[in-house]
């Protein structure tokens, strides 16, 4: 939203009737004068309410970016002249500004009730539609005005947009050609177009609007890294690896799952040396992460270093399970167990323990679970021993495992 002296031309075309004081008024906003123009305007406004000077007072406070101050002005104007179009818009416009767009919405609206044929307001309205993440309103809006006019290259802009966020993803693709054949400097189209179209299906096209983007921004950072990715899902290693270099020479400050994907593609062009090197970077960042254990693993095996490979996927088998299917398997086992089905039970807690290894306290609830479900209780003792020994110090039920052991013992030396 711009105010200049044009714009105030306009406004003062309207309004032909001048006193003194409004056309001293004029010359202080026309001057920048904001502050004096405003004291002046109180006045006027307090000798006689007009909407053409709550209409002058919003608009100064517009230009001072006071839009709060600027929506009381219009407001005041609209109900001296509830129709007035100018107001109607800035109103609906300071709305939009501070974040209040169903305000902001019904005040276009409202707008464009007066003035319906006004393509300008609709885009608005279709705008702040987009800002609420309504694109379903926002493209039936962008259509109709693309029915009107399908030549404005901002509003087309606005419909591909929509008409992705609705998978209408040909429309989109077409429109987007549309708007980069009238503005080929338009960087933000080249990422949006590239998005559209199928990478499997559509490859051809991708490297062409990628190639034809650096044409117009040679090196630009995002077209690169937009041509990594395409030779990266096409499973092109070594050109998708290549891509990636150029675009870390550029971008200081990658993602964790680009560096992810720059590794892989490192390990599947045949440089495992390289990529041993970046997943121990990524180490450095996510000590626990599945995948880096499991690429430094397979990198350590094409380098022979079979101990560390090994290790490297155990630790990123154990690392893939996430610690809520150790507790599925801890609840499965207690359900079994009130079901007195005993030998399920066993092993959904053996299997919650395979899991979760720290989970000392699943031992004791086999040992439990033993004494009820075995006559022989030599598995119950060898579990309770095994609790105490694992858990430690941390024990929670050590006195109660010490008394059972103690207990068993002495029954089966009484069996005997």
């Amino acid at each position: 939203m711009k105010y200049n002296v044009s714009l105030f031309a306009i406004i003062l075309f309207f309004i032909p009737i001048y006193t003194q004081a409004q056309n001293n008024i004029d010359v202080l906003i026309l001057n920048k004068n904001y502050d004096q123009a405003l004291a002046e305007l109180d006045k006027e406004i307090a000798k006689s309410p007009d909407a053409a000077l709550y209409l002058k007072q919003g608009i100064v406070y517009e230009n001072m970016q006071d839009y709060q101050n600027a929506l009381r002005a219009f407001l005041n104007g609209l109900q001296t002249d509830p129709n007035n179009i100018i107001m109607l818009e800035e109103t609906a416009e300071c709305f939009s500004i501070l974040g209040n767009n169903r305000d902001a919405v019904a005040f276009y609206e409202k707008a464009l009730q007066v003035d319906p044929n006004n393509l300008a307001l609709a885009g608005k309205l279709g705008r702040v539609h987009i800002n609420m993440d309504d694109y379903k309103t926002a493209f039936n809006v962008f259509s109709g005005i693309y029915e009107k006019d399908s030549s404005n290259v901002y509003w087309n802009k606005q419909l591909a947009y929509c008409s992705y966020r609705v998978f209408q993803r040909e429309k989109a693709r077409d429109l987007y050609e549309k708007v980069l054949a009238a503005n080929p400097r338009d960087h933000g189209t080249y990422i949006n177009l590239i998005h559209c179209y199928n990478w499997k299906k559509e490859g051809d096209a991708i490297m062409a609007t990628i190639d034809s983007g650096l044409v117009q921004f040679p090196a630009d950072k995002e077209l690169i890294f937009e041509k990594a990715m395409f030779y990266y899902r096409a499973k092109r290693y070594e050109l998708a690896m290549l891509q990636f270099e150029k675009y870390l020479e550029t971008e200081k400050q990658p993602a964790f799952e680009t560096l992810m994907n720059y590794g892989i593609s490192t390990y599947f062009a045949g440089q495992e040396e390289k990529a041993m090197d970046i997943f121990g970077d990524l180490k450095l960042l996510s000590p626990n992460d599945p995948l880096v254990m499991y690429y430094q693993s397979l990198c350590n095996r094409k380098l022979k270093n079979f101990d560390d490979a090994i290790e490297l996927m155990t630790f990123a088998i154990e690392a893939t399970v996430p610690d809520y299917v150790s507790e599925m398997y801890h609840h499965l086992g207690q359900m079994y167990g009130q079901q007195r089905m005993f030998k399920e039970s066993i092993e959904a807690l053996n299997k919650a323990y395979e899991l979760n290894p720290g989970k000392t306290e699943l031992l004791f609830e086999i040992a439990t679970t033993y004494e009820e479900y075995n006559s022989n209780k030599t598995l119950a003792l060898n579990y309770y021993r095994i609790y105490l020994t694992e858990a430690g110090e941390s024990a929670k039920n050590a006195i109660y495992a010490l008394e059972r052991i103690e207990r068993l013992k002495e029954d089966m030396f009484f069996d005997e």
